[in-house]
Parts: structure tokens; C-alpha cells; sequence
């Protein structure tokens, strides 16, 4: 027992000591800066007795081309031949690819032993030092300087008109109505109407996201889009399928409104079936609108995209 009491009075040694005698001293040393003198310059008013001339303004008038792309003719089928819908059913399958988490490789290591040897600290004196400025630095006109400012109260300018040329505005024409006689089938009182499988109620779309589609943005690149009426949605996709290079169409449930869509060609400005339109879905957050309230839009030789609007709570 005896023998432990060098061993523990050399570890006190060792062990980190408090420092003492340490003094700080703090100097505060102040910067004066140049204080200004204030010196006035009188300004002289001058009435003008002539019109400033503010210069030629240019007007510019742009005139673009006009290029008809196609012309629709509407046509009444009095009798048709016997046609029946074929819906195949769809399933979709969503699956997420999730791969395994990374293994993590843990290993322990040793922390450091709690005996260090730390020289006693001795007694120090701390100096700091801070400044302080006070004043102002500033620059002003010279006594004894004036200057004039002129005062105009008529004004001229000359006006030139210039005439730009480019661009190219597209249109869809329209013809007479024509009416297309078949033959019926089965009663003389039957009338059966063949539309495109495309165009069936369930091939219509009517939401994005689960809410309705608030409105779109004709042909978003380029081209020309048709308005006219219909009585469904369906009617208004079938007018769409009855013309060459009708990308889509759109039919407003609440005005009844149909859109056919002609997207072109940025390039050559030729029909290319492109993307018909941008439906916007209404997500609120105050008034959501419900599925199937909006537009029902449906893709024919083109394609259709979808966005949302803006919030309408204002944010």
C-alpha cells in the first residue's frame, strides 16, 4: 500500500493544471475621421422659350403571312352501317423498383486514453486591443460654384413608321356541310353511328392527378387550332378523328365548347401531329374542381400533356 503513494502523487503531476496568473489587458484606440464642412451651391433657374427636342420615336408595324393549313368539311350521315365497339380491358401494373440498402461496415476503435500528459501551464498576460472611429468623411462643391438648370414647358418629337415583315400566322378553313347517304341495317327506323374505338366515353380523359382539368393551352409549340360545339365529348373527339393531322381535341363540359388541334412543324411549318395541347388540373387548394366537371380531352394522331394551375389561394 505504501508503494502506491509516489505512483498517484506523479499522476496529479501529470494531470492538466488550471492556469493561474493570467492577465488581460484591453486598450481601446480611437480614429478620428474628417469632420465636413457643409458649403452650398446656388442653382439658377432658367425658363426655356424654345421646345426641348426629346428626339424620333420609331413605330413599328410587324405584318406577318397567313397559311391555311387544312379545310374541314362537316358531314351529315344519314344511315350507317352496323358497328360495334370492341373496349379491350387495360391493367396497369405500378411497380417501384426498390434495391436493397447498402451494408454499412462498422468497426471500434479506441478512443483515447484518459491520462494524457499536459504541461503545467504557467502564468500569462493577455493583450487586446480595439479601435473606435468617429466622424465623417465627405465630399461637397466648392464655395462660390453655381450651376443652371433649364426648365422646359413645351416638348417635340418627331415620329417615323417602319413596317417589319416575318412570321407566319396559321388558320384552318372551312367548307360547305355535305351529306353522306347509307344503307341501314336491320329496321327502317334504326339508325346505327360508327365512331372511332378512340373516341369511346372511357378512352376520354377528364382529370390529371385525381382533380379536373381547369383549362389548356392550344397547340403549345406551333400551329392553328379550330373551335366549334358539340353535344359530348365523344362528338367532339369524333371531328377530330374525321380530319387529317388533328393532333387532339378538347370539349368543355361547362360551355360545350370543342377544340381541334394542328400542331406544326417549327422548322418547315408543315403539319406534323405533334402536341395538341396543355391541359391545366385545378388542385385548389380552396376550390378543387372535381373529375369529369372540366374539359375532357382525348389524344388522335397526336399527343396531350398535362400541368397544374396556379393555386387559388393566392400563393
Amino acid at each position: 500500500m505504501l508503494a502506491l503513494v509516489p505512483l498517484l502523487a506523479g499522476l496529479a503531476y501529470a494531470l492538466p493544471q488550471a492556469a493561474t496568473g493570467c492577465v488581460t489587458v484591453t486598450t481601446e484606440v480611437i480614429i478620428p475621421t474628417t469632420t465636413a464642412t457643409y458649403l452650398s451651391t446656388y442653382v439658377t433657374t432658367v425658363q426655356a422659350t424654345t421646345a426641348e427636342d426629346l428626339g424620333t420615336f420609331t413605330l413599328v408595324e410587324r405584318e406577318s403571312s397567313t397559311k391555311t393549313l387544312t379545310t374541314l368539311t362537316s358531314t351529315a350521315t344519314v344511315c350507317a352501317g352496323t358497328g360495334t365497339y370492341t373496349d379491350q380491358p387495360k391493367s396497369t401494373v405500378y411497380t417501384t423498383s426498390l434495391s436493397a440498402p447498402a451494408a454499412y461496415s462498422t468497426s471500434t476503435l479506441a478512443g483515447p486514453s484518459p491520462y494524457r500528459y499536459v504541461r503545467r501551464q504557467d502564468a500569462c498576460t493577455v493583450t487586446s486591443t480595439f479601435t473606435t472611429t468617429y466622424g465623417q468623411t465627405e465630399t461637397f462643391a466648392p464655395a462660390g460654384v453655381t450651376s443652371t438648370f433649364t426648365d422646359y414647358t413645351a416638348f417635340s418629337q418627331a415620329t417615323v413608321t417602319t413596317t417589319s415583315y416575318g412570321g407566319t400566322t396559321y388558320a384552318i378553313a372551312t367548307a360547305a356541310a355535305a351529306t353522306t347517304t347509307a344503307a341501314c341495317a336491320g329496321s327502317a327506323n334504326t339508325t346505327v353511328v360508327t365512331q372511332d374505338v378512340r373516341c369511346q366515353p372511357s378512352n376520354l380523359i377528364s382529370e390529371s392527378n385525381g382533380y379536373g382539368l381547369e383549362y389548356a393551352s392550344d397547340v403549345p409549340a406551333s400551329g392553328a387550332s379550330y373551335a366549334t360545339t358539340a353535344g359530348d365529348g365523344s362528338e367532339c373527339c369524333q371531328q377530330c378523328a374525321d380530319t387529317a393531322n388533328c393532333a387532339a381535341s378538347s370539349w368543355d363540359s361547362r360551355t360545350g365548347v370543342c377544340k381541334l388541334e394542328f400542331p406544326v412543324d417549327s422548322n418547315s411549318g408543315e403539319l406534323n401531329c405533334g402536341e395538341g395541347l396543355l391541359a391545366y388540373y385545378d388542385a385548389g387548394p380552396n376550390s378543387p374542381m372535381a373529375p369529369g366537371t372540366g374539359l375532357f380531352v382525348a389524344a388522335l394522331c397526336g399527343t396531350v400533356e398535362f400541368g397544374s394551375a396556379a393555386p387559388d389561394d393566392g400563393t
